[in-house]
Protein backbone atom coordinates (compact mmCIF):
# COMPACT_ATOMS: atom_id res chain seq x y z
CA UNK A 1 0.00 0.00 0.00
CA UNK A 2 1.16 3.69 -0.50
CA UNK A 3 0.16 6.71 0.76
CA UNK A 4 -1.34 9.71 -1.30
CA UNK A 5 1.24 12.78 -1.09
CA UNK A 6 -1.61 15.20 -1.10
CA UNK A 7 -4.67 13.57 1.30
CA UNK A 8 -2.52 11.48 3.06
CA UNK A 9 -5.07 8.24 2.62
CA UNK A 10 -3.92 4.55 1.69
CA UNK A 11 -4.30 3.56 -2.08
CA UNK A 12 -3.22 1.01 -3.52
CA UNK A 13 -0.93 2.75 -6.28
CA UNK A 14 -2.84 1.97 -9.22
CA UNK A 15 -3.46 5.82 -9.69
CA UNK A 16 -0.37 6.91 -12.24
CA UNK A 17 3.01 6.38 -10.68
CA UNK A 18 1.41 6.01 -7.30
CA UNK A 19 2.49 8.99 -5.85
CA UNK A 20 -1.48 10.19 -5.23
CA UNK A 21 -4.67 8.29 -4.88
CA UNK A 22 -6.61 10.57 -7.93
CA UNK A 23 -6.50 12.65 -10.63
CA UNK A 24 -7.88 15.65 -7.85
CA UNK A 25 -5.35 15.12 -5.71
CA UNK A 26 -2.59 15.26 -8.41
CA UNK A 27 -3.84 18.38 -9.87
CA UNK A 28 -4.30 19.45 -5.91
CA UNK A 29 -0.77 18.74 -5.34
CA UNK A 30 0.62 20.38 -8.13
CA UNK A 31 -1.48 23.66 -7.69
CA UNK A 32 -0.29 24.04 -4.06
CA UNK A 33 3.14 23.56 -4.78
CA UNK A 34 2.21 26.46 -7.57
CA UNK A 35 0.34 28.59 -5.23
CA UNK A 36 2.18 31.69 -4.53
CA UNK A 37 3.39 31.82 -8.22
CA UNK A 38 -0.27 31.70 -9.60
CA UNK A 39 -1.12 34.44 -6.83
CA UNK A 40 1.57 36.87 -8.13
CA UNK A 41 0.38 36.43 -11.61
CA UNK A 42 -3.19 37.08 -11.06
CA UNK A 43 -2.59 40.03 -8.94
CA UNK A 44 -0.26 41.43 -11.11
CA UNK A 45 -3.03 41.09 -14.36
CA UNK A 46 -5.63 42.70 -11.96
CA UNK A 47 -3.47 45.70 -10.76
CA UNK A 48 -1.38 47.08 -13.87
CA UNK A 49 -3.15 48.21 -17.46
CA UNK A 50 -0.61 46.43 -19.86
CA UNK A 51 -2.05 48.49 -22.81
CA UNK A 52 -0.67 52.17 -23.46
CA UNK A 53 -3.53 53.93 -25.63
CA UNK A 54 -4.38 57.23 -27.24
CA UNK A 55 -8.07 58.41 -26.93
CA UNK A 56 -9.36 58.56 -30.99
CA UNK A 57 -11.27 61.53 -29.49
CA UNK A 58 -9.23 63.59 -27.19
CA UNK A 59 -6.11 62.37 -28.46
CA UNK A 60 -4.67 62.02 -24.30
CA UNK A 61 -2.70 59.11 -23.34
CA UNK A 62 -4.66 56.89 -21.27
CA UNK A 63 -4.25 52.72 -19.65
CA UNK A 64 -6.11 50.06 -19.70
CA UNK A 65 -6.41 46.26 -19.56
CA UNK A 66 -8.56 46.15 -22.89
CA UNK A 67 -6.50 45.60 -25.96
CA UNK A 68 -9.11 47.07 -28.37
CA UNK A 69 -10.22 50.27 -26.33
CA UNK A 70 -10.18 53.49 -28.25
CA UNK A 71 -11.41 56.02 -26.00
CA UNK A 72 -10.43 57.36 -22.98
CA UNK A 73 -14.03 57.50 -21.69
CA UNK A 74 -17.22 57.05 -22.08
CA UNK A 75 -17.89 60.85 -23.02
CA UNK A 76 -15.53 60.67 -25.62
CA UNK A 77 -16.88 58.12 -27.37
CA UNK A 78 -20.34 59.31 -27.63
CA UNK A 79 -17.89 62.93 -28.83
CA UNK A 80 -16.38 60.73 -31.74
CA UNK A 81 -19.69 58.96 -32.76
CA UNK A 82 -21.25 62.76 -33.18
CA UNK A 83 -18.45 63.90 -35.34
CA UNK A 84 -18.01 60.54 -37.49
CA UNK A 85 -18.88 61.38 -40.82
CA UNK A 86 -20.45 57.91 -41.62
CA UNK A 87 -22.63 57.46 -38.45
CA UNK A 88 -23.81 60.68 -38.86
CA UNK A 89 -24.38 59.70 -42.84
CA UNK A 90 -26.45 56.68 -41.37
CA UNK A 91 -29.07 58.56 -39.23
CA UNK A 92 -29.51 61.14 -41.82
CA UNK A 93 -30.27 58.26 -44.35
CA UNK A 94 -32.54 56.68 -40.55
CA UNK A 95 -34.12 60.38 -40.18
CA UNK A 96 -35.13 60.63 -43.86
CA UNK A 97 -36.77 57.38 -44.22
CA UNK A 98 -38.89 57.81 -40.91
CA UNK A 99 -40.25 61.01 -42.48
CA UNK A 100 -40.81 59.60 -46.31
CA UNK A 101 -43.02 56.70 -43.91
CA UNK A 102 -45.15 59.58 -42.64
CA UNK A 103 -43.34 59.31 -38.66
CA UNK A 104 -42.37 63.12 -38.68
CA UNK A 105 -42.23 62.87 -34.84
CA UNK A 106 -41.59 59.50 -33.63
CA UNK A 107 -37.98 57.82 -33.86
CA UNK A 108 -36.25 60.94 -35.23
CA UNK A 109 -33.32 61.59 -33.11
CA UNK A 110 -31.38 64.65 -33.39
CA UNK A 111 -30.43 67.73 -31.72
CA UNK A 112 -30.37 71.74 -31.56
CA UNK A 113 -27.88 73.32 -29.67
CA UNK A 114 -26.18 70.81 -27.68
CA UNK A 115 -29.79 69.65 -26.23
CA UNK A 116 -31.20 66.73 -27.51
CA UNK A 117 -34.24 65.88 -29.41
CA UNK A 118 -36.58 62.69 -29.74
CA UNK A 119 -38.60 64.53 -32.70
CA UNK A 120 -39.21 66.97 -34.88
CA UNK A 121 -41.44 68.87 -33.20
CA UNK A 122 -39.12 69.50 -30.41
CA UNK A 123 -36.61 70.47 -32.59
CA UNK A 124 -39.08 73.37 -34.13
CA UNK A 125 -39.19 74.06 -30.39
CA UNK A 126 -36.28 74.47 -29.14
CA UNK A 127 -35.14 76.66 -32.36
CA UNK A 128 -38.69 78.89 -31.90
CA UNK A 129 -38.56 79.68 -28.06
CA UNK A 130 -34.58 79.95 -28.06
CA UNK A 131 -35.01 82.49 -31.10
CA UNK A 132 -37.04 84.29 -29.17
CA UNK A 133 -35.65 84.31 -25.71
CA UNK A 134 -31.61 83.65 -26.63
CA UNK A 135 -30.71 84.24 -22.46
CA UNK A 136 -33.35 81.17 -22.03
CA UNK A 137 -31.96 78.01 -20.95
CA UNK A 138 -33.45 75.07 -21.81
CA UNK A 139 -32.64 70.94 -20.58
CA UNK A 140 -34.34 67.82 -20.86
CA UNK A 141 -36.50 67.39 -17.99
CA UNK A 142 -34.68 65.17 -15.48
CA UNK A 143 -37.02 62.55 -13.41
CA UNK A 144 -40.47 62.08 -13.45
CA UNK A 145 -44.22 63.76 -12.58
CA UNK A 146 -46.27 61.18 -10.85
CA UNK A 147 -50.14 61.76 -10.43
CA UNK A 148 -53.68 61.47 -12.09
CA UNK A 149 -52.97 57.60 -12.46
CA UNK A 150 -49.66 57.87 -14.83
CA UNK A 151 -46.27 58.21 -13.95
CA UNK A 152 -44.05 60.23 -16.60
CA UNK A 153 -41.63 62.55 -17.79
CA UNK A 154 -42.08 65.83 -19.58
CA UNK A 155 -39.86 67.02 -22.49
CA UNK A 156 -38.29 70.09 -21.18
CA UNK A 157 -37.50 72.55 -18.70
CA UNK A 158 -36.80 76.10 -19.24
CA UNK A 159 -34.67 78.25 -16.37
CA UNK A 160 -35.15 75.33 -13.88
CA UNK A 161 -38.75 76.26 -13.06
CA UNK A 162 -41.37 76.09 -16.38
CA UNK A 163 -41.74 72.50 -17.28
CA UNK A 164 -42.72 72.07 -21.28
CA UNK A 165 -44.59 69.50 -22.84
CA UNK A 166 -44.09 69.41 -26.55
CA UNK A 167 -47.37 67.58 -28.38
CA UNK A 168 -48.85 67.09 -32.09
CA UNK A 169 -52.42 67.88 -32.37
CA UNK A 170 -52.69 65.75 -35.43
CA UNK A 171 -51.84 61.82 -35.35
CA UNK A 172 -49.14 60.54 -36.45
CA UNK A 173 -49.37 58.92 -39.94
CA UNK A 174 -47.80 55.45 -40.92
CA UNK A 175 -49.07 52.16 -40.04
CA UNK A 176 -46.12 51.49 -37.65
CA UNK A 177 -47.63 54.00 -35.35
CA UNK A 178 -51.23 53.33 -35.10
CA UNK A 179 -51.12 51.56 -31.78
CA UNK A 180 -49.10 53.92 -30.18
CA UNK A 181 -51.07 57.05 -31.01
CA UNK A 182 -53.90 55.03 -29.26
CA UNK A 183 -51.85 55.55 -26.34
CA UNK A 184 -50.70 59.22 -27.14
CA UNK A 185 -54.63 60.04 -27.31
CA UNK A 186 -55.68 58.30 -24.31
CA UNK A 187 -53.31 60.20 -21.59
CA UNK A 188 -53.12 63.63 -23.03
CA UNK A 189 -55.75 65.09 -20.18
CA UNK A 190 -54.38 63.25 -17.45
CA UNK A 191 -50.78 64.98 -18.32
CA UNK A 192 -52.44 68.11 -18.59
CA UNK A 193 -53.99 68.09 -15.32
CA UNK A 194 -50.93 66.93 -13.65
CA UNK A 195 -49.07 70.19 -15.37
CA UNK A 196 -51.59 71.71 -14.28
CA UNK A 197 -50.26 72.29 -10.70
CA UNK A 198 -47.00 73.54 -11.85
CA UNK A 199 -45.72 76.13 -13.95
CA UNK A 200 -45.49 74.87 -17.33
CA UNK A 201 -45.72 75.34 -21.53
CA UNK A 202 -48.10 72.50 -23.84
CA UNK A 203 -46.30 73.35 -27.08
CA UNK A 204 -47.94 71.99 -30.16
CA UNK A 205 -46.89 72.50 -33.91
CA UNK A 206 -49.75 75.44 -33.86
CA UNK A 207 -48.20 77.36 -31.27
CA UNK A 208 -45.11 77.21 -33.14
CA UNK A 209 -46.60 77.54 -36.55
CA UNK A 210 -46.60 75.19 -39.26
CA UNK A 211 -44.96 76.89 -41.59
CA UNK A 212 -42.22 77.73 -39.11
CA UNK A 213 -42.78 73.79 -38.48
CA UNK A 214 -42.27 72.64 -42.28
CA UNK A 215 -38.96 74.75 -42.28
CA UNK A 216 -37.56 72.81 -39.20
CA UNK A 217 -38.60 69.58 -40.76
CA UNK A 218 -36.41 70.60 -44.22
CA UNK A 219 -33.64 71.51 -41.84
CA UNK A 220 -33.80 68.05 -39.71
CA UNK A 221 -33.54 66.45 -43.24
CA UNK A 222 -29.68 68.03 -44.10
CA UNK A 223 -28.52 67.16 -40.50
Amino acid sequence: MKQCEYCGSDNDGSYGSGRFCSKGCSRGFSTKSKRKEINEKVSKTLTLDPYEKTCKQCEKKFSTKKKHKKFCSHQCAINHQHSDPTVLEKWRVSRLKEIEKGNIGYGIKTSYEGIRCDSALEYAFLKWYLEQHPNSKIERFKGYLEGEGIKYQPDFIIDGKIIVEVKYTSPYVGDKLSDKWKTYISTQEAKKKLLSKHEHLWITEKDIGRKFYRKCLDEIKKL
